[in-house]
């Protein structure tokens, strides 16, 4: 039984619990994929931390961290501004933590470390189910543009994409280990392009993205995207 505070928990989780086990997610182990993509949303954002959550029963499992200031794996339910995410369909997005917060979070944690910004975008199956979050985190206060917004959630809806391809093929691991090889290679060269984009356009720590940058970003991201449901396609 959950001791998670009822306003966090959705009126389906039962169900959406059931979802995230499909999915065999429950285990904090690196992922080259998953960490590339995470890693490439933070410089390109210019945030100082990203992560994957997983939202748990009781807990949220942080997977594929950047340049988190602790080393964390698990943290309770009630302590995650995901677990709130999760309760709504649009990017949640809070630019100052001193200023305001989701209803039933307990934010200590977070101020402890010395963030004040966070976006999230829910990562949702096919079938409706919030089973985390891709988000990003800052130290000082900052504003986050629509096109920014619009940009995570073409991201979380990327990572979704491999989250579902890996429900399949199985994890980065074992016998499905060359595997992974392969398609990592083959999008190598456009997270690269990712990379250079954030090294070569974005304006500075805490200022929002050009609405061309973002669309650029945007393109590159499709690509991926199309690559990876071209390859669930064949499999």
């Amino acid at each position: 039984m959950s001791s998670t505070p009822t306003p966090l928990i959705p009126a389906n989780d039962a169900a959406r619990l059931q979802e995230l086990e499909r999915y065999k997610l429950l285990d904090a182990s690196s992922e080259k994929v998953l960490d590339d993509v995470v890693a490439a949303a933070a410089r390109l954002f210019r945030v100082s931390n990203a992560l994957l959550s997983i939202v748990q029963e009781n807990e949220v499992l942080i997977k594929a961290p950047y340049n988190l200031p602790v080393p964390i794996e698990r943290i309770p339910r009630e302590q995650s501004l995901c677990s709130a995410t999760i309760l709504q369909d649009d990017t949640a997005v809070f630019e100052d933590l001193n200023q305001a917060s989701a209803p039933g979070i307990d934010i200590s944690l977070i101020q402890q470390l010395g963030l004040r910004f966070y976006a999230g975008h829910n990562l949702r199956t096919a079938e409706g189910h919030n089973i985390g979050t891709l988000c990003l985190y800052d130290g000082p206060p900052r504003q986050f543009s629509p096109v920014e917004r619009k940009l995570l959630a073409t991201f979380a809806g990327l990572v979704m994409r491999l989250l579902e391809l890996r429900r399949i093929l199985g994890a980065h691991a074992g016998s499905t280990a060359m595997l992974w090889s392969f398609i990592y290679k083959a999008i190598g060269e456009q997270l690269a392009r990712l990379i250079a984009l954030a090294e070569r356009a974005a304006p500075g720590p805490g200022v929002p993205l050009s609405a061309a940058t973002a669309k650029e970003a945007g393109d590159i991201v499709g690509i991926i995207d199309q690559f990876v449901a071209a390859t669930l396609r064949r499999t």
